[in-house]
């Protein structure tokens, strides 16, 4: 049976509101004498070691199996993030002079809201599972709620930490001790940190180039890589041909714009419908907005069982609405997607905003 060629098009015009004791303190190494290449956390090791983030003793030992203090932890995330934060209104802790050798990192991290302020910060301390958790949420600024995946028996309802636990677990930045236990008293070694770390700063990467998104409606991170790059490109490229024959301005390509037309694409296929209105999300520019998108003005051309993006604009070209959409003057941004669902049928979604 031949597949039927179906393109839907939906178009709208929104306004829009607008440390260590003085025996132990850390030297830069690129090397640690104690952690061979054998050991489980050394690829780990070793790249906090070659950024800087963690440094070797005097002696160049490592220590991976030392409980890490809650200096050593600042430092290792101040240095993570890179940023640079005004501490000249810093509180000042009672236990951190300013000639301690993780001053400017634990200020940072108070300034940042990872800290809090108080008396006393009793950086010699070590860290608990618990508290790691909770610091590596905050610092990385993860989003945290209440409904996850994953859950462990020592881990109480109302535990003070349980929502940053499993918010961690379900997107793997930790684990648990086995498959039903957190050990959230457990103090937390310097190999383990810098794995939380390592995994922490490749989730934030993840998040920032837009392969994932925090789905404030389920309440989850989903995944959000286009199907074809490359078939996106030259779909708006083509349709870029049609609006200078028009004597219209091009639209540029948005990636945050083409991330909404991929969650967009990715329900199609995994609800299983063609529709502009989603039983989950709503309207296209009800689900732009649950993803923080901004915009004026909003459109929406979509089609399935389409091979090519000549044929995908061809088509839409072709009908008068899904052309309107098109040769809309007032459209500045786009974003296209591409998802396949299990038969190899392909669902193409472009999106248009005015900013």
């Amino acid at each position: 049976m031949k597949k039927i060629l179906c393109i839907v098009v939906l178009s709208i015009a929104a306004t829009i509101g607008s440390l260590t004791n003085s025996s132990q303190v850390e030297a830069a190494s690129a090397k640690a004498v104690d952690v061979t290449s054998s050991y489980w956390a050394n690829a780990s090791i070793q790249h906090m070691l070659t950024k800087q983030y963690m440094t070797t003793y005097n002696d160049h030992t490592f220590k991976p199996e030392q409980a890490i203090t809650r200096a050593e932890a600042a430092a290792t995330i101040a240095r993570s993030l890179q940023v640079n934060v005004d501490i000249a209104n810093s509180t000042k802790f009672k236990d951190v002079p300013a000639t301690h050798p993780y001053y400017k990192e634990i200020c940072q991290l108070v300034q940042l809201g990872v800290i809090q302020k108080g008396d006393e910060f009793h950086p010699e301390e070590p860290l608990k599972r618990m508290q790691v958790a909770k610091m590596l949420t905050l610092a990385y600024q993860f989003k945290v709620d209440s409904k996850n995946n994953s859950q462990f028996a020592d881990i109480a309802s109302t535990h003070w930490a349980k929502d940053y636990i499993e918010s961690l677990a379900d997107i793997g930045i930790v684990s648990g001790v086995d498959t039903k236990h957190f050990a959230p008293d457990q103090l937390v070694t310097r190999a383990q940190f810098a794995v939380f770390v390592e995994r922490s700063i490749n989730f934030q990467q993840k998040i920032k180039k837009l392969e994932v998104a925090y789905d404030y409606l389920a309440k989850e991170y989903i995944p959000t890589k286009n199907l074809s790059t490359e078939w996106s490109k030259k779909v708006i490229e083509l349709i870029n041909v049609e609006r200078k024959k028009n004597k219209l301005e091009t639209v540029v390509y948005d990636p945050e714009l083409t991330q909404i037309a991929i969650i967009k694409a990715q329900d199609m296929v995994n609800r299983h419908y063609f529709e502009h209105v989603s039983p989950f999300y709503g309207a296209p520019w009800d689900l732009a907005t649950l993803f923080d998108y901004d915009y004026t003005s909003f459109g929406e051309n979509i089609a399935r069982n389409i091979k090519t993006p000549e044929i995908a604009v061809k088509a839409w070209m072709a009908s008068t609405s899904h052309r309107e959409n098109i040769l809309k003057e007032h459209y500045t941004n786009t974003g296209v997607a591409i998802a396949q669902d299990i038969k190899g049928n392909y669902y193409w979604v472009q999106m248009f905003s005015s900013q």
